[in-house]
């Protein structure tokens, strides 16, 4: 035993710094015994913490992590009775739902905010909750909550003479009449009042948000495309003063389809300044997030570093306890889990490249088949668009407006598949109703849409898009080649069944002797093919064509 003793205090120095050592591949191990045993009390340092990294999180973007961070927020804060942090938290994380595409839970999130709010007298949280309220109702077509809860905040607003705010939910409210009412006066009065407010503001961006409502009104209501210009360009203006990138990037790109609308050969140019500020945000803001992640990560490692150095005295104590009897025990499996995790780790890394590789492919795919073929066609229109006649000018310029939008829609849907990481069928169903009706709107082909959801089970992103194709490409097929008075859309989600039914009452046709259907089946086998959907066809001639779709 005296020789143990002896043994241990000549090479002390040489165990602590082993220790130490493991101590980096079994930190979680360690630092459970130690918070277990040195950790005291600290919610109410730790909220105002949490609280303002979900806010980052938010800022950037990241709607998931800044989802869960705001329920450690709100965790925290019920711990403390910190109402304001509750009230915050609570309507945070309901605007985490809306972003998510998760309306329904984004709502109950947002009421047990104002329940909170009413609760404690907080009154200076209402109002803005309120208005989160009434854009959610706006946005699912329900006038009378939407005008309820809008009514709620301005008449808070007013009297505080928030002119910002007051100018952001008028300017919300004029959506209701922009794309469901269709009410010019009422819209003109509401867009009236933003613009009014914005200015009273002086508020760079509320005065821009103003006045792309005053271009949807003359662009989409009054359809005056001349009108719409001025005002398009000022919201082009105020967005650069408030270097907002993706603001900026929307009014380029609207400013684009009015000009094209005149027939302006300078749309092509925006355009294409479109695409090349996009791509340059794209760059600029992905080497200022490896910077900011670069000192983060250093960042948190010097916090770590002087976190074992004021701990070094305890971990010395416990180290000196626990150093003889489990030594070799520690050796062991530390050297073991470093392995076994490294390894794995490895793996998933290859795994995640090779998915992302794949995923680009298709993307990219997507992208040259649908919308490369057509911005190359209006490039070569606008050319010589000037040695053409009048009559030629004008067919011209409405081949490329058609084109345009078939640009602008097929990047929509593109963005709107990959834009989460999961599309529930519901909102694919509903998607897929949009562009049928806008498909067949100056046709006299009856359309009937028929659903039976019950599971609402959500689809990965790129199978969703490219289930979207297939059902493009059979109901364009159904409007130019069947000579159908009748088609017919089902989506039903039961039992082990996820299925789509797309019939037509047309002209039928033979496979084998119609090379233009070969073509588009062998699109839409290939589409099918890569995502495992199963594709039955049935069709005779003068009999009709009925697809079946089953995911």
């Amino acid at each position: 035993m005296l020789k143990i003793v002896q043994m241990y205090y000549k090479y002390k120095h040489i165990i602590y710094l082993q220790i130490l050592n493991l101590l980096k591949n079994l930190n979680i191990f360690f630092c459970f015994v130690i918070y277990a045993l040195f950790a005291k009390n600290s919610y109410s340092q730790e909220i105002g913490k949490v609280f303002l990294n979900a806010n980052k999180y938010y800022e950037q973007n990241n709607y998931s992590l800044a989802q869960k961070t705001y329920l450690s927020a709100l965790k925290l804060a019920e711990n403390e009775k910190n109402y304001i942090i509750m009230a915050k938290s609570s309507r945070s994380v309901g605007l985490c739902h809306y972003y998510l595409r998760d309306k329904k839970n984004a709502l109950k999130w947002l009421y047990k905010s104002i329940d909170i709010s009413k609760k404690h007298n907080l009154d200076s949280i209402i109002p803005q909750t309120h208005y989160f309220i009434s854009v959610m109702y706006i946005e699912i077509a329900q006038e009378d909550s939407a005008i309820k809860y809008s009514d709620l905040a301005i008449k808070t607003w007013s009297l505080d003479k928030n002119f910002v705010y007051l100018s952001k939910v008028y300017s919300a409210l004029s959506d209701l009449h922009l794309n469901l009412t269709k009410n010019k006066q009422k819209a003109d009065s509401l867009i009236s009042n933003a613009e009014k407010y914005a200015y009273l503001s002086g508020n760079q961006s509320s005065i821009a948000f103003a006045e792309m409502k005053r271009f949807f009104y003359f662009y989409l209501l009054v359809k005056d495309y001349k009108k719409a210009l001025p005002h398009i360009n000022k919201a082009e203006y105020y967005y650069k003063q408030t270097k907002n990138n993706e603001d900026i990037s929307y009014a380029i790109s609207f400013k684009a389809s009015c000009l094209a609308k005149l027939g302006d050969t300078s749309a092509a140019q925006y355009f294409w300044k479109w695409f090349k500020f996009k791509d340059s945000v794209f760059q600029i803001e992905k080497s200022a997030n490896v910077a900011k992640y670069e000192t983060i990560y250093e960042t948190e490692k010097k916090d770590e570093e002087n976190k074992l150095l004021q701990k070094e005295n305890e971990l010395n104590r416990l180290i000196l306890l626990i150093v003889v009897i489990v030594f070799l025990l520690i050796l062991s499996l530390g050297l073991w889990l470093n392995i076994r995790n490294n390894f794995k780790k490895k793996q998933n890394e290859l795994l995640l490249l090779k998915k992302i590789q794949k995923d680009r492919e298709r993307i990219a795919r997507d992208l040259h088949d649908n919308i490369g073929g057509q911005l190359s066609y209006i490039i070569y229109s606008l050319e010589n668009i000037n040695n053409e006649t009048k009559t030629k000018r004008i067919d011209i310029a409405n081949s490329i407006t058609i084109s345009a939008r078939s640009v602008i829609n097929n990047l929509r849907e593109t963005i709107w598949a990959i834009n989460d990481s999961n599309i529930n069928l519901q909102d694919f169903s509903d998607k897929l109703k949009v562009y049928t009706r806008t498909l067949f709107k100056h046709s006299k082909i009856q359309i009937s849409f028929t659903e039976n959801i019950i599971f609402n089970r959500e689809l990965n992103s790129l199978l969703s898009l490219n289930l979207f194709r297939i059902c493009q490409e059979i109901l364009n097929n159904s409007l130019k080649y069947s000579n159908a008075s009748e088609v017919k859309i089902e989506i039903k989600d039961e039992n082990d069944e996820r299925a789509i039914t797309i019939t037509d009452n047309g002209i039928g046709f033979e496979i084998k002797n119609t090379n233009k259907e070969q073509y588009g089946l062998q699109n839409i086998r290939k589409r099918a093919d890569e995502f495992g959907i199963k594709v039955t066809l049935e069709t005779e001639i003068n009999k009709g064509t009925k697809y079946f779709l089953i995911v």
